[in-house]
């Protein structure tokens, strides 16, 4: 995807900068955090337009930089008809307690993303059945669906007797609407060989997955799924964005029971560790996230497979921007799996502009993943499953500590993972 974004509008605020400042300003009350146009374009999604931004309450100023609660927005659409709708909602004093209480409502409409078979490497991928000018082409659109869905989550955090360790309870609904790629209108505004074939069994991954059985008849067109969710944090973070020391550590359980509509009762088992080493004060951190995710009993559905969740956000896909950067969105699908990545950050600049607290900051970093657990399919298998490994780095621009622009590039090693990934997106990733 090739993403656009007014990088001259933030080059300009360079000449204003007083690099001899490094103080902070109290922040109180709510403050406008930032907004970023949601700008993107490739050949079969088309033009995307939006926009997506944060506001943050910091209340007396007490706990600056962290916040109190925040909002966060992102309303996007393409001229092709994908869409998305977001909004989470933070509360760290929950009515008036210290509980914290996170809530997620998301509805996106895609018309072509990403489906590349289950148990990573187990799925064969070759860029050239993608590529026009190839005398192997089939279709742009050759490992694409569509897919409509809306989600809402909740999950709530108590404190316990011990330092840092926290209860978790929560819930999420989703319904998920899957179908084969809206070839005409995708072939909208095109002709010639830019004209994409009609969807079919031989061009297109998830027709062909349905048509020899490899994806259940029951599940082909997706369902809803209602997960439980129980566990614990710890978490001993000095600050919650881009923290230079502590803990970030999470157990939970999942469980999708059929009563609640989810087909058949399944349980899941996740836990991720994130630890924080300051190397030259909070000028330049190392840092590194390994997290697990595994079916531990009954069977859950493919179309569930490509989520992954901590206890803040839930993101699509292992493999792309929130997981492992660089590696194909959703290449990595199985029963279970485990992903790390390892990062160097290093803020350049810390300085004021207009009374408001800016950095600016480089990193680099290794993401890798793996299929844990396989699921169960009848697909024919390409070769063993193992690492998917990426390299890259990256650039923040954070306002106020919290409001963070995000600009990656990752690589990925092995072809059967793909090229390479531009992400141009709001945040850390943990």
């Amino acid at each position: 995807m090739k993403h656009l974004i007014p990088f001259t509008a933030l080059i300009a605020l360079f000449p204003t900068l007083s690099l001899a400042q490094d103080s902070t300003t109290i922040k109180k009350g709510w403050k406008f955090g930032g907004a970023l146009p949601a700008i993107a374009y490739n050949t079969d999604n088309g033009f995307r337009y939006g926009v997506l931004g944060n506001v943050y309450d910091y209340g007396d100023g007490s706990d600056y930089p962290n916040y109190r609660k925040s909002i966060y927005l992102e309303w996007s659409r393409t001229t092709k008809g994908s869409g998305k709708n977001n909004i989470i909602y933070e509360d760290h004093h929950f009515l008036g307690t210290n509980m914290h209480l996170t809530a997620d409502f998301n509805y996106a409409t895609e018309k072509c993303i990403d489906f590349y078979g289950f148990n990573g490497y187990e799925s064969y991928y070759n860029s050239a059945f993608e590529d026009q000018d190839s005398p192997e082409y089939i279709s742009r659109a050759y490992y694409r669906i569509g897919r409509k869905m809306w989600r809402l989550v909740a999950n709530l955090q108590g404190e316990t007797s011990i330092p840092h360790l926290r209860w978790l309870a929560g819930f999420m609904f989703c319904d998920i609407d899957v179908s084969a790629p809206d070839i005409k209108k995708l072939n909208k505004g095109k002709s010639g060989k830019d004209l994409l074939p009609e969807a079919t069994p031989e061009t297109n991954l998830y027709l062909n997955y349905v048509a020899y059985g490899h994806i259940s008849a029951d599940e082909a067109d997706g369902g809803t799924v209602t997960l439980l969710k129980a566990g614990i944090i710890y978490d001993s973070r000095d600050v919650l964005i881009c923290p230079s020391r502590g803990f970030w550590n999470e157990l939970y359980i999942n469980v999708a029971p059929s009563f609640l509509g989810s087909g058949e009762t399944y349980t899941t088992l996740a836990a991720s560790v994130r630890e924080y080493f300051p190397v030259v004060n909070d000028r330049l951190i190392l840092t590194y996230r390994l997290a697990y995710n595994t079916l531990i009993g009954g069977k859950a559905p493919y179309y569930i497979l490509p989520f992954y969740s901590d206890t803040k956000f839930i993101f699509d896909g292992i493999g792309g921007v929130k997981t492992v950067r660089g590696v194909k969105r959703d290449r990595i699908q199985g029963d279970g799996y485990a992903f790390g990545n390892f990062e160097a950050r290093w803020k350049f600049v810390k300085t004021k502009i207009r009374n408001q607290d800016l950095y600016l900051a480089l990193s680099v970093f290794y993401d890798t993943g793996l299929v844990t657990r396989k699921y169960s399919t009848s697909a024919p298998k390409y070769k063993n499953e193992s690492l998917h490994n990426a390299l890259g780095g990256g650039f923040r621009i954070a306002l106020n500590n919290n409001f963070v622009v995000s600009i990656d590039y990752g690589a990925c090693l092995d072809k059967h993972d793909g090229d390479s990934g531009l992400y141009i997106d709001i945040g850390w990733l943990w």
